[in-house]
């Protein structure tokens, strides 16, 4: 296995990159200078300036999704400001030989569009995907995080056919230096890393809720997340020295879990400490109501307002969208192999249950999301829509014979002419309006129905 030990610690020295996408400065609580991930305003997917950047892999066969057929490498490469891989071409079963898959795939990116910025996905409450992490974390109990009561703290609990998986626990430094290490090890040398890997998407950063069932209390749990900011740190530490990297956390902005953290934690706490934030909730999930499908219009405004101060501080915010009024279970449309994934609409409406019916229901709630997403916009916030996180559910349109959530052209919004935008949204009630030069976007959160986008 390739390794890299602890190779960047914070010197002092900033590696500026002369990209146009990495041009813009900013500053974090510490002071240190940064160059950040920023679009320009001509269009959504516009050659120079696209506002996309996603979170995708692809779990399954390899069949429409290899290196012999790069369709799709240049689709993404296109089309995309920034990526986070989470999984490709075997790299869900990396076992620490060879090349993992999603660092190929990063190389062929890079090969077509070399402003492309590539970032990997790890998780902060279960470590990595792969058999490899997982033998890892095992090969540590001291790693587990336990409970009030030293139990162990489960993500996913024990059962008869499963050895469950434990909640790693960040506030001991050796499973803190492995976990900031995870995606550096992944690469042959210093050099290869810094070309091919522009930082690391971390799911699971904020504070969450789900694990305090298992008996752990609040001061317990404040614990953990010091330690995962902690974490969170010396990982940026490690990019910002290496070459400007970024670092983006989910769940870091603290506006829709479904239940309030503790008084005084919000997303000042902990973009601090990094500089990204992803938002897999903009108008879906828990900012829905699951009865009806329409939105918190609380949740929502505290969405736009949280998302609109968070990158108005200098911070990346990539949204992750779904269409239309989205809640779980996710399933499946296609046959066999050949599938994509949907999301469950709550209310009177549902997903169409022919691939070509949930296409095309993407193309039509897509105003829903891009709307509020140009509400809230700046040069530091990005979009992702799709159905899930496979790049079959709806991250591209796909050749002819593969099942993809996305009609087989690109929207014909994403090149619609924008222009910069004339000033921040106006609010009036439950109603947000902006100008920019090419088109007026009107959204109200009472109605969901009622978002619409006029060019002129």
């Amino acid at each position: 296995m390739a390794s890299i030990s602890f190779l960047w610690k914070v010197t002092g020295v900033i590696l500026l990159v002369s990209s146009t996408c990495w041009a813009s400065l900013t500053h974090l609580a510490g002071g240190e200078t940064l160059p950040r991930l920023v679009h320009g305003w001509d269009c959504i997917t516009c050659a120079d300036n696209t506002m996309l950047a996603g979170n995708f892999g692809h779990n399954g066969p390899t069949e429409y999704f290899n290196m012999t057929n790069k369709w799709w490498i240049k689709e993404v490469a296109d089309h995309y400001a920034a990526v986070a891989l989470s999984d490709f071409l075997g790299s869900q079963a990396y076992n620490g030989t060879g090349e993992n898959g999603m660092v190929t795939v990063a190389r062929a990116l890079k090969a077509a569009n070399s402003r492309i910025k590539v970032l990997y996905y790890q998780a902060a409450d279960r470590g990595g995907l792969s058999p490899l992490h997982v033998q890892q974390i095992f090969a540590h109990p001291e790693w587990w995080w336990k409970n009030d009561a030293g139990k162990i703290v489960w993500f996913n609990k024990p059962t008869n056919t499963s050895k469950g998986h434990p909640v790693v626990d960040m506030t001991v430094p050796e499973c803190r230096s492995w976990f900031v290490n995870m995606t550096l090890s992944y690469f042959s040398s210093s050099g290869e890393a810094k070309e091919l890997c522009d930082g690391v998407f971390v799911d699971g950063v904020g504070y969450l809720n789900r694990y305090r069932s298992q008996n752990v209390s609040d001061s317990h749990y404040r614990e953990l997340f010091n330690g995962t900011m902690t974490m969170m740190e010396e990982l940026q530490n490690v990019f910002t020295e290496m070459n400007g990297g970024e670092v983006w956390g989910n769940s870091v902005m603290n506006i829709n879990e479904p239940h309030n953290p503790p008084p005084g934690l919000d997303w000042t706490t902990a973009l601090k400490h990094f500089n990204g934030a992803f938002d897999e909730k903009f108008g879906c999930l828990w900012t829905d109501n699951n009865t009806d499908g329409s939105w918190d219009v609380a949740l929502m405004e505290k969405s736009f307002e949280t998302i609109i101060n968070v990158s108005n501080s200098g911070h990346t915010v990539v949204i992750h969208d779904f269409p239309g009024p989205t809640y779980v279970p996710f399933v499946s449309r296609g046959t066999g192999d050949n599938t994509f994934r949907v999301s469950t609409w709550p209310g009177p409406e549902k997903v169409p249950a022919s691939p070509e019916g949930a296409r095309q229901a993407a193309a039509e709630k897509l105003v829903d999301s891009l709307a509020p997403f140009l509400i809230v916009a700046n040069e530091r916030v990005f979009l992702s829509y799709a159905w899930f996180y496979g790049i079959e559910d709806g991250y591209i349109p796909c050749i002819e014979g593969v099942e993809c959530g996305m009609p087989s052209s690109w929207y014909p919004e994403f090149t619609r002419p924008l222009g910069p935008p004339k000033g921040p949204a106006s609010r009036t009630g439950t109603v947000w309006q902006r100008e920019y030069e090419h088109v007026s976007v009107y959204v109200d959160l009472a109605d969901r129905h009622l978002s619409r986008l006029t060019w002129h």
